[in-house]
């Protein structure tokens, strides 16, 4: 299952998009040995570049407890609270594509990320 989420923008005409796929992998290793565990995943990517000319790495996003800042805030609205659904948890991180972060924003120690540039 994938969602694609398309950012356009008035000023400029252009458009990025967002793929959020939903993915099972069967888990090979574990730090404790050999496991078999199914893991599901999302896993966030876009072509788009930030405004500094930079693209951005895949993220993985494993449960609703994975919040956009470094696991530790939702990038919208500054809170350490898990995402009650699947809904709000795409609109979060696409928010922190949308506006980058500053450093260590909100304590959360991530380092700086520029917007995406549309």
């Amino acid at each position: 299952m994938s969602v694609n989420i398309d950012i356009y923008s008035n000023s400029s005409g252009n458009t990025v998009s967002v793929s959020v796929d939903f993915a099972a992998e069967v888990r090979s290793s574990s730090f404790d040995g050999v496991s078999t565990q199914l893991e599901y995943f999302f896993k966030l990517t876009t072509g788009g570049q930030d405004t500094d000319g930079y693209g951005y790495s895949p993220r993985i996003v494993g449960d609703l407890t994975d919040l956009a800042l470094n696991r530790q805030k939702q990038a919208a609205t500054n809170t350490a609270v898990a995402y009650n659904n699947i809904k709000e948890m795409i609109v979060d991180y696409v928010y922190d594509y949308i506006y980058g972060h500053a450093d260590d924003k909100f304590g959360s120690g991530v380092a700086y990320k520029a917007p995406l540039s549309i």
